[in-house]
Parts: structure tokens; C-alpha cells; sequence
């Protein structure tokens, strides 16, 4: 909730200092340069220490970075660059806890629930986009651009004591060679086994999906006149979306095969982003959004169960923080998509991406029969 809150005060922050829709991009989508090297080398300390360690300190400099932003906000003086780098300083440090999330699920949870377990998951990240954009947009709306910096130091302080309390993990290979070297060797295990190269494909393609991400504060500002709480209310229908999708999933057993689940997600993927694009009515735009966080469980879900039960465990650790990785590279999609759309249009810019996701997805899956198989 923190990071959504975060994205969503931040986004705003920026355009009211007068910046562009490429600073909105650049405040999230740089994050991924410094992401790229923790994240591996996280991989490699969730393997050697376990999961909740890991979290644990990644929990506690966010705090300390929540404290040192909310300063500066208040001080009244900020500026452009000190939001970009405190972003960029802030996606470091998360990168260092989301491949001890993406393991943690396999410690608690029986591989026949996967699927299960990684949407409940998934649901708790679609309640924070919901709780943490409108959160936001309430908080700008009666108390100013201060308050939602301040709310983090909160809801950081409520992460770190539950994440103490999680279930001791135990690390799963010993370190017995450089960081440097076991990162290299996870790497040379993914190109060594084709079905988990795709999957890995698979996840990077989310890049061309998140392009239209950081369009929603302009569309929301410019195309619909909505303000801050219109846009935390369009932020809240895609999670909403995703929520109902994570709750159903989680109460029904796991599918023996997952490659058409996926390819059905891209096909909603396909639906709802090209709706949004062309919209110029509010709540066909939410219903867009919507069924777009409707499509995120049914995928991610599928794809990481794949790559998880495809993967040796003492490998998982740097397996899971290439995925994440992934993840990371979403923020590079939103400055991608910034950049872009001032170029070519807004419209233009999020139906090419479209196109290039549904392109790789496609061709990954219908191209590979042992992977269709799964």
C-alpha cells in the first residue's frame, strides 16, 4: 500500500510542480537502472539467508527512507530531482525484497495451492492499489501534498512489525562461491532449460504492457478533468478488478495446464488497454481499467506458478529475483511509455505496445509445443 500511495502522491506532486508527463514517467520508470544489479544480487542472499531475513531489512530502510521524503515534502521546498531520486532509491530497496516475497509463498504454501497462494498474493497487491491511489487522492483532497508522505511513515512502521513476526524461512543452498559467480550460474540455469528461457520471456513482456500506466494521472487531468480523487478512483477500478479476480482464483483448485489461461489473459489485456486508449467517456474508461486488473491475476498467477515448479529449489532464490527483475523492468515500460507518447500520441503510443505484448505472448506459447503442453 505504501509503494502504491507513494506512486500515486508522487505522480500528482510532479504535475502540479508544472512538469511533463515524461518527469511522471521518469519518477517510476528510472527506478529500474539500480533495481537491475540488487535484485540479482538478492536473489543470491534469499538463497543463502532465506526470505525473512531479507525482508526485514528491506522493511526497515523503507521506513527510513519514508521519513526522509516526508521531510522533504514538508519543508515545502522539493524539487523535481530530489522526488526522481528518492524514487529511484526507494525501487532499489524493493527490489531487494521481492524475490523473498516470491519464495516465502513456496515455504508456506503446499505446491499443489500454488496457484492458490501466489493469488492471494496477488490479491494484497491489487487491495494496496486500491487502498493506497484513493487513500491518496482523499488525503491530497483535504489535508494536501504533504499528507500521503506522511501516511508512509505509518503504514511502514505496521510492515516491519508483521513482517518480524512472519514464520523464521531457512535459506535453501549454501554460499560456498562469490556473489558474482552464483548470479552468473542462476542466469546459465534459465538458459539452459528452454521452457523456463519462454517463461522468462514471457515475464518481460510485461515492459509493453505497463506503457499506458503512467497516461492514467494525464487522462485523468487532461481528457476527463477528474482531479486527484478521479484519478485514485481510476487507479482503485483497476485493482478493483484485480482483487475480485485474486479472491476467485484463490477459492478454486489449481488447473492442470496454465498456457491457456494465460493467452486468455492476453486476450483481455488486448480488450481493456485498447478500450482505454480511445475512450473519452470517465466510466467506460473505469470499466476498461477494471477488466484490465481483472486480466493481472489470471497471468501472473499462471506464469509464475510455471516458472516456480519448473524451477530446482536450490536455485529459486536467483530464479525468482530474475522474475522479479521483470517486475522491475514494468517501471522501465512506464518511462517508455512517457517518453513515447509525447512523441507519437498518448492513443498511438499504448495500442503499439499492445500489439508488441500480444506479439510475444503469442509467439512464446504457439510456438513451443512443450510449453503448450503445461
Amino acid at each position: 500500500m505504501g509503494v502504491e500511495l507513494r506512486v500515486m502522491a508522487q505522480s500528482w506532486l510532479i504535475l502540479e510542480l508544472g512538469a511533463s508527463q515524461i518527469w511522471v514517467g521518469a519518477a517510476t520508470g528510472l527506478r529500474v537502472v539500480p533495481a537491475i544489479f540488487l535484485g540479482l544480487f538478492a536473489g543470491v542472499m534469499v538463497d543463502r539467508l532465506g526470505g525473512r531475513v531479507i525482508l526485514i531489512w528491506e522493511r526497515s530502510i523503507l521506513l527510513l527512507l519514508a521519513v526522509v521524503t516526508a521531510a522533504v515534502v514538508v519543508s515545502g521546498k522539493v524539487t523535481l530531482w530530489q522526488i526522481v531520486a528518492l524514487s529511484i532509491i526507494s525501487s532499489a530497496v524493493l527490489a531487494l525484497g521481492r524475490p523473498a516475497m516470491q519464495t516465502l509463498i513456496m515455504d508456506y504454501v503446499p505446491k499443489k495451492s500454488l496457484v492458490a497462494g501466489n493469488s492471494l498474493n496477488s490479491l494484497s497487491f491489487s487491495m494496496a492499489r486500491a487502498l493506497g491511489p484513493l487513500t491518496g487522492g482523499l488525503l491530497i483532497a483535504v489535508y494536501g501534498l504533504s499528507s500521503p508522505f506522511l501516511a508512509l511513515i505509518g503504514l511502514y512502521v505496521i510492515s516491519l512489525w508483521f513482517t518480524i513476526r512472519q514464520p523464521r524461512s531457512e535459506p535453501r543452498a549454501a554460499g560456498t562461491t562469490s556473489a558474482i559467480r552464483e548470479i552468473g550460474n542462476g542466469l546459465k540455469y534459465i538458459r539452459s532449460n528452454p521452457i523456463l528461457l519462454r517463461l522468462v520471456i514471457l515475464a518481460f513482456s510485461v515492459i509493453f504492457n505497463a506503457v499506458f500506466v503512467p497516461i492514467i494521472p494525464v487522462f485523468a487531468r487532461e481528457r476527463f478533468d477528474v482531479g486527484g480523487t478521479g484519478f485514485g478512483v481510476m487507479l482503485a477500478a483497476w485493482a478493483a478488478g484485480q482483487a475480485t479476480t485474486s479472491l476467485w482464483l484463490a477459492s478454486k483448485k489449481d488447473w492442470d495446464r496454465k498456457t491457456p489461461a494465460i493467452l486468455f489473459s492476453t486476450g483481455m489485456f488486448i480488450v481493456s488497454t485498447s478500450v482505454f486508449a480511445v475512450s473519452h467517456n470517465y466510466l467506460l474508461t473505469l470499466a476498461s481499467l477494471a477488466l484490465l486488473g481483472a486480466a493481472i491475476p489470471i497471468w501472473s498467477g499462471s506464469v509464475l506458478t510455471l516458472i516456480q515448479t519448473q524451477t530446482d529449489s536450490k536455485m529459486i532464490g536467483r530464479v525468482m529475483s530474475v522474475y522479479s527483475l521483470s517486475l522491475q523492468m514494468m517501471m522501465f515500460g512506464f518511462f517508455l511509455g512517457a517518453w513515447v507518447g509525447t512523441i507519437v500520441g498518448n492513443t498511438e503510443m499504448i495500442l503499439a505496445g499492445v500489439a508488441i505484448y500480444a506479439v510475444i505472448n503469442f509467439g512464446v506459447i504457439l510456438t513451443s509445443r512443450d510449453l503448450r503442453k503445461l
